[in-house]
């Protein structure tokens, strides 16, 4: 028999969302914060643009893949409990990329810290749903927002800071300590919940959605360096996958996933919606960092302070959300939302070939705006359509469209820029010694770092193409998430179907 509907909530609700989101800040400083640090991680660790990518993208795929899973094991075997054992997985995580040596290290170090994250995630908003009343979901969720955006502001800040004085490996360091107290209040204040039930745990389903994921991310990093056969082989087998985890489900004893709550039109184009909007946040972000400081010659703290608008955006935005959503609802303020983040990546496309700063900072901040304002709506009408015993599946769906979204974007826009880095410094190869090829042939950091040890007439040579490579692969790469984000906002305003009536006025 599923749970019912609380009335009033939890009496300690605003306490135990007050812990929930002291373990988000941490995580979201924590994810932000190595975004700043990739140039000088290529630097150091000699990584390409692709392994630049990977450690990026290995956290976030991980903790994608693996998202719907622990979703399913927090409403089976506890979310307090499943909650813990994340922080204490992405603390040891943290220690273990701090001392790594090579980017495959490092690769795998991230990796592990997404398996820490997935436990955390969809834990977290699963309490979130079940200690809140349904009509109270928008304002925490509200909250929920305003705190992720707070790490926004301070990952980059921290991350600049702390690599500025004490090297990269610092963030990682601080990551694991912060997490002790984070831990401690969760333990002290949050109570146990799990959902109705205690299915056997769908290991095929599992196995079927990791792969799928995995296939896809690696099919859309690697396709610039691979050919078009290999590159069609390799998305054939990632869609078999995720088909097969599909046909499985609706067989299924005890699914993992409750397609029929998926389907629903309150669900699948809000989920659409959330992936759209960090596609386009999460692959802004990983080329504009190599924009500020290999392009633009910012340092770590510099480029950190121009990324604040990112924050700002997000955290001005937030609190109008619940607003906008009892005045003009979800599917409103989502397609609204992606407009306006349509409208930050035409500035930021208009202002690249400027020498000043000005064009990309005010095109963050609407991009910011424009995804905070699209995923809390979309947020509210997942976790609004959820039964409270299904929450933690629902609250693993809603974080697997951000994460799966931001990792296609980071992979996809990351990917058109190294094509055209491997296609403009091709006819300069001869410049670039044997020894770092790989290194300066398919990375705007290595190639700028060559030039700076060549004679002046070649270094240049070297340098305008990359900048030149790098400024044009931005540039499609902002078009195309444009695109994407009108043909979606069209999408929901023909398909969202309102999880709550609207009022046609707001009255909180």
């Amino acid at each position: 028999m599923p749970q019912t509907e609380p009335a009033a909530g939890h009496p300690h609700r605003r306490r135990i969302l007050a812990a929930l989101c002291a373990a988000l800040l941490v995580m979201s400083v924590s994810v932000m914060a190595v975004t700043i640090a990739l140039p000088p991680i290529a630097l150091e660790l000699r990584a390409t643009t692709t392994q630049l990518q990977w450690i990026t993208e290995a956290m976030v795929l991980a903790l994608a893949a693996l998202l719907i899973p622990m979703g399913a094991a927090a409403d089976r075997y506890g979310r307090r409990r499943v909650l813990l054992a994340g922080l204490a997985v992405f603390a040891t995580a943290s220690l273990l990329a701090a001392i790594t040596r090579t980017p495959g290290e490092l690769i795998a170090a991230r990796a592990l810290m997404g398996v820490g994250n997935a436990m955390i995630t969809p834990s977290t908003l699963s309490i979130v749903r079940g200690v809140f009343p349904r009509s109270g979901l928008p304002k925490a969720l509200a909250v929920w927002g305003a705190v992720a955006s707070l790490g926004v502001v301070l990952g980059p800040l921290t991350g600049g800071l702390l690599v500025e004085h004490f090297g990269w490996r610092s963030i990682f360091l601080v990551n694991a300590a912060a997490l002790l107290p984070a831990a401690v209040g969760v333990s002290l204040v949050v109570p146990a919940s799990r959902g109705r039930g205690r299915t056997t745990p769908d290991l095929l389903g599992i196995v079927l959605i990791s792969l799928g994921f995995v296939a896809l991310i690696h099919t859309i990093v690697e396709a610039p360096r691979r050919s078009g056969l290999t590159t069609l082989g390799t998305a054939i087998v990632a869609l078999a996958l995720l088909a097969g985890f599909a046909v499985h489900q609706r067989r299924a004893a005890h699914p993992l996933l409750d397609l029929r709550m998926v389907a629903a039109r309150t669900f699948w184009p809000a989920a659409v919606a959330a992936a759209t909007g960090f596609f386009t946040l999460m692959g802004v972000l990983f080329l504009i960092t190599q924009h500020y400081q290999d392009v633009r010659g910012h340092s770590p703290a510099a480029a950190a302070l121009l990324m604040l608008p990112v924050a700002a955006g997000q955290l001005g935005v937030a609190p109008l959300i619940p607003r906008l959503i009892a005045r003009y609802g979800v599917r409103t303020t989502a397609a609204a939302g992606l407009l306006g983040l349509t409208l930050g990546l035409a500035v930021i496309h208009a202002g690249l070939p400027a020498e000043g700063d000005w064009p990309p900072v005010i095109g963050l901040a609407l991009v910011a705006a424009g995804n905070g304002a699209t995923v809390n709506a979309a947020s509210t009408a997942m976790m609004a359509s959820a039964a409270p015993d299904r929450a933690g599946s629902a609250a693993a769906v809603n974080e697997t469209a951000f994460k799966l979204g931001g990792s296609i974007g980071v992979a996809v826009l990351g990917s058109v820029v190294t094509a055209h880095l491997i296609a403009g410094l091709a006819p300069h190869r001869d410049l670039i010694p044997p020894g770092v090829r790989a290194f300066a042939a398919e990375s705007v950091t290595g190639a700028l770092h060559t030039a700076h040890r060549l004679g002046e007439a070649d270094g240049a040579r070297l340098a305008g193409a990359a900048r030149d490579a790098f400024a044009g692969g931005f540039a499609q790469a902002t078009l195309l998430a444009a695109g994407l984000a009108v043909a979606t906002a069209a999408l929901i305003t023909l398909a969202l179907r309102e999880p709550y009536p609207i009022t046609g006025k707001d009255k909180s």
